[in-house]
């Protein structure tokens, strides 16, 4: 697994992640992480109707 950059936040999303309980928090990080190393993390869904 090679490092990754922390995830850069705007204040107001901070926040409402922030109230978030516990549990979504982590499933967020972690498929943030996922997507930070260039997968698709298995909760995310590709748009569709878009163009």
């Amino acid at each position: 697994m090679r490092p990754t950059r922390s995830v850069s936040w705007l204040t107001p999303a901070r926040k409402v992640f922030e109230a978030f309980p516990d549990g979504a928090r982590q499933i967020v990080i972690d498929a943030l992480s996922v997507a930070a190393e260039g997968g698709m993390a298995g909760i995310a869904k590709p748009m569709k109707g878009i163009g």
